[in-house]
């Protein structure tokens, strides 16, 4: 196998993974409306995934404390 061969079967996948992200998704997103919880907490976490990261640690921390 060449290159050329390897670069278009790593091209190939990595269209299969995206398409099946996406279907997921949006799959997810139609699964639960909008205005509950977990989705207000999933649109914070897109816009700001760090902010939301140093949350989630913090939580974790007081609680693994308690």
């Amino acid at each position: 196998m060449d290159s050329e061969d390897a670069l278009a079967k790593v091209k190939d996948v990595s269209e299969d993974v995206r398409e099946t992200a996406r279907n997921m998704r949006q799959k997810l997103e139609e699964g639960q409306p909008s205005g509950q919880a977990l989705a207000f907490l999933r649109d914070v976490a897109r816009e700001a995934p760090l902010p939301s990261l140093l949350v989630a640690f913090m939580l974790g921390a007081l609680l693994a404390r308690r």
